[in-house]
């Protein structure tokens, strides 16, 4: 069963339960990009082959505290390989809430300066993490995966992205722009194109590139991406369709079925990602590889959280 390793950062989620008020009943829970990302694909991965393995290793730093002890059991009891979580006594787990106001719309505020997340490649755990390539058939990282490093811990990374696709690796990317990570656009950008030529596959977000980089269309997007040295493009666009291309000079759209009863599009780019993943891990054709993805995402949205039960979901 291929593998692929998910390396970023997972926090604990505070959200209030009462639109519209800041204090009062309050839901613990946890997420994170790549964390979500390899969540479903390994439960996606469980949709297309009950018989299946672990699709899916989670690569971050926790604590030694309860609340890491217990997201460790979760990722666990999920079917994701943990043994590369690096946990550091002493350290905690980053922290973000939710506040939702009247009118249903949400805002974020984060606590994430001394996450032990921030301190995935220190120690010996680069060294632990590259020696452990040859039991992975693909690696995944984010912008946020970058951002919250150090610059020199970036670097080390985009040196461990090269290392594995040097060895025949697969590099995924997923750009996932968060600004207020950044000191300013430029670094983001000079740091992503860095990374880009050892990429085999870029998941982009339309409207994510397009505020950084200045993109007009997804076809933009993708040209920009291949022009870069990745080999293949699938430009997300939320309800519109999505957009792939490759360095073979193939390229298409696809549909993604309608959805009218959205209620919270937390995780929807980060389940499509490890959706499509999935998919394709199990030789399934690009456009093929993309509805699926579409459909698990098109579940997630409709629910509340970022991470919400889809076993009961039909792929077709």
């Amino acid at each position: 069963m291929p593998q692929i390793a998910f390396i970023g950062e997972c926090m604990l989620e505070l959200s209030g339960a009462l639109p519209g008020h800041v204090f009062g009943a309050a839901k613990l829970g946890f997420a994170g990009d790549t964390l979500n990302a390899a969540t479903y694909m390994a439960r996606t991965t469980r949709l297309i082959d009950p018989d299946a393995g672990q699709s899916a290793s989670y690569i971050t730093a926790l604590g030694t505290d309860a609340y890491s002890n217990a997201m460790l059991t979760a990722w666990q009891e999920d079917g994701i390989n943990t043994v590369l979580v690096r946990q550091i006594n002493g350290a905690l787990p980053g922290l973000y809430t939710i506040q939702t106001d009247a009118d249903g719309e949400r805002s974020f505020s984060y606590w994430r300066d001394q996450a032990a997340a921030k301190q995935v490649l220190g120690g010996d755990h680069a060294a632990k993490i590259r020696a452990a390539f040859a039991q992975f058939d693909g690696f995944y990282l984010s912008g946020i995966s970058l951002a919250i490093l150090s610059p020199e811990d970036r670097q080390n990374m985009i040196k461990l992205a090269a290392e594995y696709a040097d060895q025949g690796g697969k590099v995924y990317f997923d750009t996932n722009h968060r600004p207020r990570l950044w000191s300013d656009d430029q670094t983001a950008i000079d740091i992503y194109q860095a990374i880009a030529p050892y990429c085999d596959t870029v998941l982009p977000t339309f409207d994510d590139d397009a505020a950084l980089f200045g993109d007009k269309t997804a076809q933009e997007t993708g040209q920009r991406w291949l022009d870069a040295g990745v080999r293949e493009v699938i430009v997300k666009s939320g309800g519109e369709p999505t957009y792939w291309c490759d360095k073979d000079g193939q390229s298409g759209f696809v549909t993604p079925p309608v959805i009218t009863d959205i209620v919270d599009t937390t995780s929807a780019g980060d389940s499509f990602n490890g959706a499509f993943l999935a998919a394709r891990s199990h030789g399934k054709r690009v456009e093929d590889a993309i509805a699926v993805a579409q459909k698990v995402a098109g579940r997630v949205i409709c629910r509340h959280g970022a991470l919400v039960d889809i076993s009961d979901l039909k792929l077709g």
